[in-house]
């Protein structure tokens, strides 16, 4: 192979995507992207990126036929730093300013002022992670529980949420769909948070509790001794697969 034809760049292959447990489980299709580069051997080295764009510890080796067979050149890819220009990020930084006063507002319960912002930062970028965030928050805080997993729902399908930059938001989330029985959401949520943060033990902690939500105590074990394998001075996980393990033997 010419020098010019060698494998290098930016490549993508389709997928099949699960979402959902039970009765909501549905399939659809997605897209991985992947920075490859030829190696000496004719095999081809490829690293996934995540949303940010950058490689990921992900990694694998393939046989070039393998390699043209699954995936295809993304001679259009852009890394997202990329596609927004500096009017884009001149609106988030602005949205995110005033989604931080209202996170300011909520705190002090001053539920009005917070609104206002809230929907101000809305108005300038209607996929503000810290807006929809808070926002829901809001409503949880004032009992208006239906409304809180409206905005949940709607901020589960925003991509800009699963972003490292907001990997603490992620977490929290999840935490919140968990308890307020939201289960379903909470696994979709905290499963596409692991295609990003493969290696940590609190998301697959989480994720662990949210299946006990659900009282699916073999998926829960699961994931909870893969908690213990990232992290072995893990009390929490202990404590909770004594439980989980005598659950999934007894059924």
């Amino acid at each position: 192979m010419a020098e010019a034809d060698k494998i290098a760049g930016y490549y993508s292959e389709q997928v099949k995507i699960s979402l959902g447990t039970g009765a909501t489980k549905r399939q659809t299709t997605g897209e991985n992207i992947f920075l490859a580069k030829e190696r000496p051997d004719g095999t081809v080295e490829m690293s996934l990126l995540n949303m940010s764009g950058e490689p990921t510890n992900i990694r694998e080796v393939v046989e070039m036929e393998d390699f043209l067979r699954r995936c295809k050149p993304k001679k259009d890819y852009l890394l997202p730093s990329k596609k927004l220009d500096d009017g884009h990020l001149r609106k988030k930084a602005e949205a995110d300013k005033r989604a931080s006063r209202g996170n300011l507002h909520l705190k002090r319960k001053e539920y009005n002022s917070a609104e206002f912002e809230y929907d101000s930062a809305l108005k300038i970028d209607e996929e503000n992670v810290r807006a929809h965030y808070g926002l829901g928050k809001m409503h949880l805080e004032k009992g208006e529980k239906e409304k809180a997993q409206e905005i949940f729902r709607q901020l589960s399908q925003i991509e800009a949420l699963f972003e490292e930059d907001n990997k603490h938001l992620f977490n929290d989330f999840g935490i919140d769909l968990r308890q307020n029985k939201m289960y379903d959401e909470a696994i979709a949520n905290y499963s596409k948070a692991l295609e990003i943060s493969t290696h940590d033990p609190i998301l697959h902690f989480n994720l662990a509790r949210a299946y006990i939500g659900k009282e699916m105590w073999t998926e829960a074990l699961a994931y909870l001794e893969k908690a213990l394998v990232l992290k072995n001075d893990f009390p929490e996980a202990e404590k909770l697969i004594k439980m989980v393990s005598v659950k999934s033997s007894a059924k």
